[in-house]
């Protein structure tokens, strides 16, 4: 197998994924932060990881119809 400039649609939704998790993961922190005075003990802060990971599940689907039309678009 040859090597390929072209990028597969896997590698092209990882990168929409990590761009979609980082403005969930700096929403939820705002909210956080707008929420509390300290900064959140060990269990909170896993609590935060749930939720960050909560709503990207349920942003899935509209990340991956996004992702296609757009890598579509640029083939």
């Amino acid at each position: 197998m040859g090597h390929s400039d072209e990028w597969t649609f896997a590698d092209y939704f990882k990168q929409e994924q990590e761009i979609y998790r980082a403005i969930i993961s700096a929403a939820v922190l705002c909210q956080w932060i707008a929420e509390h005075d300290t900064p959140p003990t060990d269990g909170e802060a896993e609590e935060l990881a749930r939720e960050i990971d909560r709503r990207l599940c349920e942003a899935w689907g509209e990340i991956f119809s996004l992702a296609v039309l757009e890598w579509r678009d640029g083939q």
